[in-house]
C-alpha cells in the first residue's frame, strides 16, 4: 500500500517542477493553465502525504470527477457574487471556448479538494484542542438567519458590505448541518472540540497565500479591484483580504460537511451534482461576458507588426504575443507590446487607445479615469485605476 502514495507523491513533485518550466519557458499552449498544473500537483503531493499516513487518499479515488463538479459548481456561486460586488476580474484568457471552459471546470475544480486535503493533515497535526464547551441556544435558526441577512446586505450594498460575501454562505451551511446532524461547527464549539475549526481557518489561509503566489506569476490570472484597499496588496490581493481566507475556509469545510452528510444517499449527491453542474453551464458564460477583461492575443492579430514580422514569427512557431522577444521589435512596437502585456490590458482595449493616439505606456499614464474609462467602455473606475496605476509606476521605475 505504501509504494502507490510513494510514486503519486513522486509523480506530484515532478509535475511541481514541469509546471515551473512550463510557466518560465511560455511553452504555448501549456502555460495558459500554469495556476491548473500548480494546483492539481499540490493536491496529488498532499493527498499522496495523507494516504502514506493513513493508508487512503481522500482525493484520488473514484468520487474525484464528482468532486470536480461540486467544487467548481461551490466557486462558481463565488463568481456569481462577484458579479454584483465586482471584486476581481479575469486577464489574459485563452479566446478559445474549450480551453476557457475546461479551465474554469479544473481550476474551480481545486478549490474543495486543496481545502479539504489541507485540512486534514493540518488537523492530524495539531491534535485534539480542548476547550470549554458553549451552549448554543437555537444555533440552527440564529446561524441561518444571520447568514441571510449578511447575503442580503452583501448583494444591496456591494461597495461596503462586499466582504460578508466570505461569511454569509458558510454561516447558512453550517446552520443547517446542526439542524440535520451533520458535522457543524456549532456542534464542536458545544462539545468543547476546537482542532476542527482551527484547522479549517489554517487551511484556508495557508492556501490562500498559495492561490495569491502562484496566480501573482501566471499569465492566465485574476486582478483584484477591492474598494478602499486598491493600494495596499500582497501579490494581487489586499493585504486585509487575507483575513477573508481564513474565513473562507471555514465557509469551504461547513459545505464538505453538508456532503459528507449527504454522501450515503446516492440520489442526493446525484442531485446536488446535476444542480452544481448546470451552476457551472451558466456562471461560466456569465463570467465570460462579465469577469473576463482581455483575452491572450495572437501573433497573427498583432496590428502594429508588419506582415512581414507577423509571417516570420509565425515560422518560428511563435503563436501568442508573450513569446515575442522584444529585442526583435522597434521602438514603436515594443512600446505597443509593453502596453499591451500591462496587467493583461489586451489587444481589443489596445485598438481602441491606439485610436485616440495612446501607443505606449507614457501615453496611458498621461490620462485620467474617466477619460480612460470612456475610452475603454468600461464604466467600472476601480478596473480602470488598475491600469492608470500600473502605467505611472511603469514610468517612475524608468
Amino acid at each position: 500500500m505504501l509504494i502507490r502514495p510513494l510514486v503519486t507523491l513522486s509523480l506530484a513533485l515532478i509535475f511541481q517542477i514541469v509546471s515551473y518550466i512550463i510557466l518560465y519557458k511560455r511553452i504555448e499552449p501549456l502555460y495558459f493553465h500554469f495556476y491548473i498544473f500548480i494546483w492539481w500537483s499540490y493536491i496529488i503531493f498532499m493527498d499522496s502525504i495523507y494516504a502514506l499516513r493513513n493508508r487512503h487518499y481522500l482525493i484520488l479515488k473514484k468520487t474525484l470527477p464528482t468532486m470536480i463538479v461540486l467544487s467548481a459548481g461551490f466557486w462558481c456561486v463565488f463568481e456569481l457574487l462577484n458579479l454584483r460586488i465586482q471584486n476581481w476580474f479575469y486577464i489574459n484568457l485563452p479566446k478559445e471556448y474549450y480551453h476557457r471552459y475546461l479551465g474554469y471546470l479544473l481550476a474551480y475544480g481545486t478549490v474543495i479538494p486543496a481545502i479539504y486535503v489541507t485540512k486534514e493533515i493540518i488537523k492530524t497535526l495539531i491534535g485534539g484542542i480542548k476547550v470549554k464547551s458553549l451552549h448554543l441556544k437555537r444555533y440552527p435558526l440564529y446561524a441561518i438567519l444571520l447568514g441571510s441577512v449578511t447575503l442580503l446586505l452583501t448583494l444591496i450594498i456591494p461597495e461596503y458590505f462586499f466582504g460578508l460575501a466570505w461569511v454569509s454562505i458558510g454561516l447558512i451551511f453550517d446552520g443547517y448541518n446542526y439542524y440535520k446532524g451533520y458535522n457543524s461547527f456549532g456542534r464542536d464549539l458545544e462539545s468543547g472540540h476546537l482542532e476542527d475549526i482551527i484547522a479549517a481557518m489554517l487551511s484556508g489561509l495557508f492556501c490562500g497565500i498559495l492561490w495569491e503566489f502562484w496566480n501573482f506569476w501566471a499569465i492566465t490570472k485574476w486582478i483584484y479591484t477591492v474598494p478602499f484597499f486598491e493600494n495596499m496588496k500582497l501579490f494581487e490581493m489586499p493585504i486585509l483580504g487575507y483575513i477573508g481566507f481564513v474565513v473562507f475556509g471555514l465557509e469551504t469545510t461547513a459545505f464538505l460537511n453538508l456532503l459528507n452528510g449527504i454522501w450515503s444517499r446516492k440520489i442526493y449527491v446525484l442531485a446536488i451534482t446535476i444542480i452544481m453542474a448546470c451552476i457551472c453551464v451558466i456562471t461560466f458564460a456569465l463570467i465570460d461576458r462579465f469577469t473576463v477583461f482581455s483575452h491572450l492575443a495572437r501573433v497573427d492579430e498583432l496590428f502594429f507588426l508588419s506582415e512581414d514580422k507577423r509571417e516570420t514569427l509565425t515560422r518560428e512557431g511563435i503563436k501568442t504575443s508573450y513569446r515575442i522577444d522584444i529585442k526583435n521589435l522597434d521602438e514603436k512596437e515594443r512600446g505597443y507590446i509593453d502596453l499591451l502585456h500591462l496587467k493583461g490590458l489586451g489587444l481589443i482595449n489596445l485598438k481602441q487607445l491606439s485610436q485616440y493616439k495612446i501607443e505606449n505606456i507614457d501615453g496611458l499614464s498621461a490620462i485620467d479615469e474617466k477619460s480612460l474609462s470612456s475610452i475603454l467602455k468600461e464604466e467600472n473606475l476601480r478596473r480602470v485605476r488598475v491600469f492608470i496605476k500600473a502605467a505611472k509606476t511603469k514610468v517612475m521605475a524608468k
